[in-house]
């Protein structure tokens, strides 16, 4: 899918900016859960793409990558920050894991939250909490067969997000 470039003119700064911005707050919060901090990535990534000399405005997936990689910077001064405050340090690979992991996690529970509330409950109890298929089965009141089903379908379905996601730079 081809991105469409805008290039630089008043009305189409406005038209971009609508276009974007609740998609790119929606994308920092479900990564940060604190709305002060998806306030100021957002406006970060804007200013930090509207900085860079190029005659068209960037596509969201540019917005995207900006305000995850000033959500990499952040998190990376955290851990740096509060390493130092327990005098352990830690070194650029561990901090680099640490991040790496946490992004994932952030990444994989935005998505979650993109799936039916069945198939989130399903994950949630047979692969995150490690139910089994009779417990969870029990869980939501089906038979284990249904839960088999449901399970093979979320896990579908959250597989193509991922793609989807993968697919549309983000």
């Amino acid at each position: 899918m081809a991105t469409k470039k805008i290039p630089f003119t008043e009305h189409n700064m406005e038209t971009w900016y609508q276009q974007t911005v609740a998609k790119l707050y929606r994308f920092t919060y479900a990564l940060l859960q604190n709305r002060e901090e998806a306030e100021d990535i957002t406006q970060e990534a804007y200013f930090r793409c509207l900085k860079k000399d190029t005659k068209e405005f960037p596509p969201y997936p540019c917005l995207k990558q900006v305000a995850r990689n000033l959500i990499y910077d952040r998190y990376r001064h955290w851990q740096i920050t509060n390493s130092a405050i327990e005098d352990h340090p830690l070194s650029e690979e561990d901090v680099s894991a640490t991040e790496e992991n946490w992004v994932t996690r952030a990444l994989v529970q935005e998505l979650m939250n993109q799936l039916p509330s069945q198939y989130r409950q399903v994950l949630a109890l047979r692969i995150i909490e490690g139910y089994s298929r009779q417990e969870t089965a029990e869980r939501m009141e089906r038979s284990e067969d249904a839960i088999r089903g449901l399970q093979y379908r979320a896990l579908q379905a959250l597989r193509d997000l991922f793609q989807t996601t993968d697919e549309n730079g983000g």
